[in-house]
C-alpha cells in the first residue's frame, strides 16, 4: 500500500516523511544546540513577549537579527495567550513552527531540481534534504542559518523558472529580489548569494533584470531591517553597520582554521564517499545552472577565507550544493566506468543511507545541553525555587535562566543592567537571580554578590560529580544555620555522554546534583 502510494505520489510521500521526522525532532530533541539559538533568539523572544526591551536598553543595535527574534516573540506571545508558561512547552511550540517552516527547504529543493533535471534526480534530492542526518535536527533549532534558506530557495526557483521558460517579468524580478532580501533579514551573510548570482546576471548583460532584482532586494531589506533600525535606533540599517563593523574589528578573536576547514566539513557532513560524488557533481554543474553555482561558490569562498569559521555558518548552502551535486553527478554515474563497476556507487549509497538513518534517528531523540537546561526546569517545576547558585569546580557556562521561568536573571547580567529591566523590576521581591561559583571565585565574593542583590538563594546546582563532598562544604560555609538537602540528580544526555567518553578533557562529566539550602 505504501509502495503503491509512493509510485503515484512520490513527492507527497517525501514531504510527509520529512514532516514526520521533523515533528519527532520537535517533540523529543529538547534543549538548544548552540549559544545563539538560545541566548540570541529564545531568551530575547521571551523577553519581548513579556514586554521587556532586552537588546534595546543601551541604544546600540544588537549584532543579531531582530526580525527573527521578533517572529519568535510572536510565537511565544500566542502560546502565552492560552495560559501556557512552561518553558518546555513554549520551546516545543517554537520547534513545531520551525518543523513546518523548514519543510519548505525540501519542497523548493524538489521544485528547483524538476526545473533543471528529471524526476529521478528530483526524488533523490528530495530524500537527501528530507533525511540528511543533521537537517531535521537543525531544522527545529532556532538558527538564522536555517531560517534563511526557504526564501533563498524560493528566490532561486523564481529566477531559474523564468530563465528556463523565457518569461522573466517585472514582478518576477522584483519578487525574487525580495525573497533574497527577506533571507538577508534572517542572516546577513546571505547577501553573498545575491552577489554571486548578480555576477552572472551582469556577465549576461541583463541590466534591467539586475536593477529590478536589486530594487526588490532593497525594498524587502528595508521593510524587515532598515525600518526597524530607523524606528528604534539612529538610522536605517544601523544594525548592519554595527554588525559588520564589529566583525571586522574583532576578526582576530574569532574561531579560525585552515582555508580548507569548510571543505573538509562539507565532505564530512555529506558523508563520504557520497560526499565526494556530490562535490564532483557540483564542480561539473557550472554549465547546468550558473546562477546557483556562482552563488554557492562566492558564499563558500568567503566563509573559507574569513577568520570566523563556525560549521553552522555554511548551513545555508547545503540544499543548493545537494541540488547541483546530484544533477552534476548524473552524467558521471551514467559513464562507462561506473556503469561497468556499478558496485562502487551501489555500496556507497547504501552506506550513505545507513549512516543517515542511524545519525538522524540519534539526533532526533537527543536532548542537547541537557546538563544546563533540565536542572533549571526541574527547579521551575518545584514552584518554591527562589534565587539559585550554580557551582562548578572549573567554570560555569552562561546559564539558560529562561528555563526557570519569566522572573529570573543571570546575576552577571542583572548586575550590569543589560537585560532591559527597570530598577523597580530588578528589585522586585518576586524577581530572582542565578549566581555562579567556580574555582576562581571565593565564597566571600559570592557573599558580597548575594548581599548587593538582596536575593537569598535556596537551591544549589552542582555541575559534575568530582570532589563533590569538598565542594558541598565550601557552599555550606555561606550559611552557618543552613544545610544542603539532596533533591535529585540529573544525568547528561546520550550525546554529552558520548562526547565525554571520546574526549573527557574537553567534554566534561556534567552530571547535575541539586540540593536545597534548608
Amino acid at each position: 500500500m505504501i509502495r503503491e502510494y509512493y509510485r503515484q505520489y512520490p513527492f507527497k510521500t517525501i514531504l510527509l516523511v520529512a514532516l514526520f521526522i521533523r515533528v519527532l525532532a520537535a517533540i523529543f530533541s529538547e534543549g538548544y544546540g548552540f549559544h545563539d539559538d538560545h541566548f540570541d533568539v529564545t531568551r530575547v523572544a521571551n523577553a519581548w513577549a513579556n514586554g521587556i526591551p532586552h537588546w534595546l536598553e543601551n541604544g546600540i543595535p544588537p549584532k543579531h537579527s531582530m526580525f527573527y527574534a521578533g517572529l519568535n516573540a510572536g510565537i511565544i506571545w500566542v502560546v502565552q495567550q492560552f495560559g501556557i508558561e512552561d518553558p518546555y512547552l513554549k520551546t516545543m511550540a517554537m520547534r513545531f513552527v520551525h518543523a513546518a517552516y523548514t519543510l519548505l527547504i525540501v519542497f523548493f529543493s524538489i521544485k528547483i531540481t524538476l526545473l533543471i533535471a528529471d524526476e529521478k534526480r528530483a526524488k533523490l534530492v528530495g530524500w537527501i534534504t528530507a533525511l540528511l542526518w543533521f537537517m531535521p535536527f537543525m531544522g527545529v533549532r532556532f538558527l538564522v542559518e536555517m531560517a534563511c534558506i526557504p526564501p533563498l530557495l524560493f528566490g532561486f526557483y523564481l529566477l531559474i523558472k523564468s530563465h528556463k521558460e523565457g518569461s522573466a517579468t517585472l514582478s518576477i524580478w522584483l519578487l525574487s529580489g525580495a525573497m533574497f532580501g527577506l533571507s538577508f533579514a534572517f542572516r546577513y551573510h546571505t547577501i553573498l548569494f545575491a552577489g554571486g548570482l548578480g555576477l552572472v546576471l551582469l556577465f549576461r548583460k541583463e541590466w534591467l533584470g539586475s536593477a529590478l532584482f536589486t530594487l526588490g532586494y532593497l525594498l524587502a531589506a528595508f521593510l524587515t531591517v532598515g525600518l526597524i533600525d530607523l524606528i528604534i535606533f539612529d538610522y536605517p540599517f544601523h544594525s548592519i553597520v554595527e554588525y559588520f563593523g564589529y566583525n571586522s574589528s574583532h576578526s582576530g578573536e574569532f574561531i579560525s582554521g585552515s582555508p580548507f576547514k569548510f571543505t573538509l566539513t562539507t565532505f564530512g557532513f555529506l558523508i563520504p564517499p557520497v560526499s565526494v560524488f556530490l562535490m564532483i557533481g557540483y564542480v561539473r554543474s557550472y554549465k547546468i545552472e550558473p546562477l546557483m553555482f556562482m552563488a554557492v561558490l562566492v558564499f563558500f569562498v568567503f566563509h573559507s577565507s574569513f577568520p570566523n569559521q563556525q560549521e553552522r555558518f555554511i548551513l545555508p548552502m547545503f540544499p543548493m550544493l545537494i541540488i547541483l551535486g546530484t544533477i552534476g553527478w548524473k552524467k558521471i554515474a551514467e559513464g562507462q566506468f561506473l556503469t561497468k563497476y556499478s558496485i562502487i556507487p551501489s555500496v556507497s549509497w547504501k552506506f550513505f543511507w545507513l549512516v543517515n538513518f542511524i545519525g538522524g534517528a540519534f539526533m532526533c531523540f537527543t536532548f542537547t545541553k541537557k546538563d544546563r537546561v533540565d536542572p533549571l526546569h526541574y527547579l521551575y517545576e518545584q514552584k518554591d525555587a527562589q534565587s539559585v547558585i550554580i557551582e562548578n569546580e572549573r567554570s560555569v557556562k552562561q546559564p539558560p535562566v529562561f528555563y526557570l521561568g519569566n522572573n529570573y536573571s543571570d546575576f552577571n547580567e542583572w548586575n550590569k543592567g543589560i537585560l532591559g529591566l527597570t530598577d523597580v523590576e530588578k528589585m522586585d521581591k518576586n524577581h530572582y537571580v542565578v549566581y555562579s561559583l567556580n574555582a576562581d571565585k571565593s565564597v566571600d565574593s559570592l557573599k558580597n554578590e548575594i548581599r548587593s542583590a538582596g536575593k537569598t538563594p535556596n537551591y544549589v546546582i552542582f555541575q559534575g560529580a568530582n570532589n563533590l563532598d569538598d565542594r558541598k562544604k565550601r557552599v555550606e560555609a555561606l550559611y552557618e544555620n543552613k544545610a544542603l538537602v539532596f533533591k535529585t540528580e540529573i544525568e547528561p544526555s546520550s550525546l554529552d555522554k558520548m562526547l565525554h567518553f571520546f574526549n573527557p578533557r574537553i567534554h566534561r562529566d556534567q552530571t547535575a546534583t541539586i540540593f536545597k539550602l534548608d
